[in-house]
């Protein structure tokens, strides 16, 4: 008992100091690193370091000036940890306005290995928490609000990275994601070596009620779209080529048009009879662009055809959330080859994107993120705010007595 009123103390003396802390931060920004991270969660960092003990017996690089670091080896693109050292090195006169110190190799490789990456996890929920709440002002395209769900596949090599099993002689870990269909932002994060199938994670990313979930046919578990069914929410994914089922009524058909069959259909395979007892609703589709075709199921019986057809569209942009985080931040290669520092790694690159995400939207900013990111890394140590990289300041006009001088006297 005396625990918790210990626990419940500290947790009340963070919010109080922190949040001050984040307040004074966010009105007088000192430069571009500082203004970003005055959306970062400070008070919730510092109980998810408090409650994995993230800095005991630290002396040097506590888990905040670790995460510091980090996020300048993010935004500056550094390549390695020598990289990272070497270059704060050369800009040490400028690391203490962004509250940073130089750091040795040594000493931030060792951080890697023993940091618990959970504290990152904690971190980045917490920034999703903002996100969520800056994000219901702008509707939703569908009648309940949609996820994306989708995993990606970073390959390592197994000989170093011995603990990320995938294939035979390969290594990968993954990146399981619930994107939320609005604000393109991942709601939900899961990391798991390669090996760990994306059917396995299906079940943490699909909790809510009164939701759409949007899937590729590599989801398709039967068991566990039943359970999406009994939550109350809409599912909608591809059918697989093998999938047994009749039909039970015919909706509609037709040879014109991008909608060309809607019907009810019952599984009829000896276990997807039993995982999934109730009828589902079959949607094929012809894409008026490419030609292509497709057959949706859904357990939505009441949204028109072309909707369903358009919520499988939007599974899209959680490609182009993948694309856009391997090609602008530091995810290919890592700064340490344990499980902890390639952890710790991904989490602190999309807590960056999370703060390019609210730094964006709080400013309204209608530059892209990637726009944003390439400004950061020439601005990083400038004494200005994010929103002022993006005003234009005209020159000033000439005047008639600097004509004048030009000339070399009066006409």
């Amino acid at each position: 008992m005396a625990c918790i009123l210990a626990f419940k103390m500290v947790n009340s003396f963070y919010d109080k100091t922190f949040h001050l802390k984040e307040i004074q931060a966010m009105k007088h920004p000192t430069t571009v690193f500082g203004n970003l991270l005055s959306h970062f969660p400070r008070s919730e960092f510092e109980k998810a370091v408090f409650q994995y003990g993230g800095d005991k017996g630290v002396r040097v690089l506590d888990c905040f000036n670790l995460f510091k670091t980090l996020v300048f080896g993010q935004l500056t693109q550094a390549f390695s940890v020598r990289e990272i050292e070497s270059s704060m090195a050369a800009q040490s006169r400028q690391l203490y306005h962004c509250g940073l110190k130089p750091v040795k190799r040594s000493t931030l490789c060792d951080a890697l290995e023993k940091r618990d990456p959970v504290i990152f996890e904690r971190t980045f929920e917490a920034l999703v928490s903002t996100a969520q709440r800056l994000s219901r002002a702008d509707g939703r395209r569908f009648r309940s609000p949609l996820k994306i769900i989708d995993a990606s596949t970073i390959e390592l090599c197994l000989a170093q990275f011995d603990w990320a099993k995938f294939r035979t002689t390969k290594g990968a870990v993954k990146i399981h994601v619930a994107l939320n269909g609005e604000g393109l932002f991942p709601e939900k994060v899961q990391i798991t070596p390669g090996a760990v199938h994306e059917v396995r994670q299906l079940a943490t990313l699909t909790n809510a009620s009164d939701t759409i979930y949007v899937m590729d046919r590599g989801y398709v578990d039967f068991k566990r779209l039943w359970d999406i069914n009994l939550s109350g929410s809409i599912f909608v994914t591809r059918v697989k080529e093998n999938c047994q089922c009749a039909m039970v009524k015919m909706l509609y058909v037709t040879q014109k048009g991008p909608i060309r069959l809607d019907n009810l259909v019952k599984l009829t395979g000896q276990k997807s009879t039993i995982s999934y007892p109730e009828n589902l609703r079959q949607v094929a589709y012809q894409d008026p662009e490419t030609g292509k075709k497709y057959i949706f199921m859904t357990n939505d019986f009441i949204s028109p055809a072309q909707d369903i057809a358009d919520i499988y569209k939007a599974r899209w942009q959680v490609e182009l959330f993948f694309k856009w985080v391997k090609q602008n931040l530091k995810i290919k290669t890592f700064l340490g080859t344990s499980q902890k520092a390639v952890f710790t790694q991904i989490w602190v690159a999309l807590i960056v994107f999370m703060l390019l995400w609210i730094s964006k939207k709080v400013n309204g900013l209608a530059a892209t993120k990637q726009r944003i990111i390439q400004l950061l890394k020439t601005s990083l140590m400038s004494k200005r705010s994010i929103l002022d990289l993006f005003k234009t300041y005209s020159p000033p006009g000439i005047t008639h007595q600097y004509l004048l001088c030009l000339k070399g006297g009066k006409n």
